[in-house]
């Protein structure tokens, strides 16, 4: 009995999240009953036990805590279940262009450097520099392209004052410069400034122009790290060719930056990018409820992108795999592309799709972030209402 109490608590989830007016099904042992702690309050959301399902309707907002019991009589755990008000924004679809500088210089390689004298030496390796830390400033000047640092050191000559960011650690070092075979000082890494790429958009807040993007983090291609960005911009983007996906082989959509400015970005997190958009949208009218992670069905829905640069269609997919307890993850959903012209164009999931928003029964419950290598057709997505509590955080 201890076992099966054990196995029931994993399975079980311990907080519940459902929008206000609304019903979920959470699909239970069927021998398990739920109460409230306190019957008495009216207030509480009706839960009724059905043959292996407990349904919960749910009308105010507010946390209401549940005993789940094995057979009316052995407690298994408690339940919370949260009541949020329903949030509605507008699904996007929209291919971007995305530029951001880095918050100082990305070390992305750390390396030798061959001497005048024909030693080799490691200036940056000396000094504790390692791939993936952040240069702040030199000689207490902040950084913010390359060839600043490039100038700086050639131009001095001599031994040089970093701040470095090393994730959440500060810390100070100096370097000593080396004159290389070519006459030229170098310290021995190469930093990156900025990056730029394409994605899609997933939606934006009407009231406020805060938009979201991506559903995942710009990481750095050489050391996987999350790009701390200083600033960044949103730009209007054409696509104009896409390379087709194959087993083995991501595809990509390829396309242009118009040059024109959309929006700015503030955040780039786990979850996406994040901003506010400096220019309208003409589709404000299609506003649509987030759904949480419990309203979401394994089964058909669709996606939303622009694949040929002829503007956003809807294509199916079914919901394949829910993971509930993916909270703080990008990968709570399992998609699989079902739509023949949509594999017929791209073979499934491509680069540049991400962010791409799945709706499911007129809600919007993800976003596309990965694509599974060894299967184009199949992905995974990013439940919204992560989303959504980046969203509501920017003003």
């Amino acid at each position: 009995m201890a076992g099966l109490s054990l196995m029931l608590n994993i399975t079980v989830p311990s907080d519940v999240v459902i929008n206000e007016n609304s019903k979920i099904s959470l699909k239970v042992f069927p021998m398990l009953k739920v109460n409230a702690q306190n019957a008495a309050d009216t207030e509480f959301p009706e839960v009724e036990a059905d043959n292996g399902f407990i349904n919960i309707t749910a009308r105010e907002c507010g946390n209401f805590d549940y005993n789940l019991n094995l057979m009316d009589t052995i407690p298994i755990k408690n339940i919370n279940v949260s009541v949020v008000p329903k949030k509605y924004v507008v699904p996007s679809g929209e291919s971007i262009g995305v530029k951001m500088y880095t918050d100082g210089l990305l070390v992305v390689y750390v390396s030798e450097v061959n001497g005048s004298d024909g030693i080799q030496y490691t200036p940056a390796k000396d000094a504790g520099i390692r791939e993936g830390d952040r240069i702040l400033s030199i000689d207490n000047h902040e950084l913010t392209t390359n060839e600043e640092f490039s100038e700086y050191v050639n131009n001095v000559k001599r031994q040089v004052h970093l701040k470095v960011a090393r994730e959440d650690e500060i810390f100070e070092t100096d370097i000593v410069p080396v004159v290389s075979s070519d006459n030229k000082y170098k310290v021995g890494m190469w930093v990156r400034d900025s990056t730029a790429g394409i994605g899609t958009m997933t939606y934006y807040e009407p009231q406020t122009d805060v938009y979201a993007a991506l559903g995942h983090a710009i990481c750095d291609t050489d050391t996987g790290s999350i790009l701390k960005i200083s600033q960044g911009a949103l730009m209007e983007c054409d696509i104009i060719s896409v390379k087709k996906g194959e087993s083995g082989i991501p595809g990509e959509l390829c396309g242009s930056f118009s040059g024109m400015e959309i929006g700015t970005i503030t955040e780039n997190n786990e979850f996406g990018i994040y901003g506010k958009l400096t220019q309208q949208f003409d589709n404000k009218e299609n506003l649509t409820e987030v759904a949480t992670r419990f309203q979401i069905k394994e089964g058909p829905a669709e996606i939303l992108c622009d694949i040929d640069g002829t503007g956003v269609k809807n294509y199916s997919v079914d919901i394949t795999k829910i993971s509930k307890d993916a909270v703080r993850d990008n990968k709570g959903l399992i998609i699989k592309i079902t739509d023949e012209v949509l594999l017929e164009k791209t073979g499934g999931i491509v680069q540049g799709m991400s962010g791409a928003p799945i709706l499911q029964n007129g809600m919007l419950v993800g976003a596309v972030t990965h694509v599974f290598v060894n299967d184009p057709t199949k992905g995974y997505g990013i439940f919204a209402e992560n989303m959504i509590d980046i969203t509501n955080r920017i003003v």
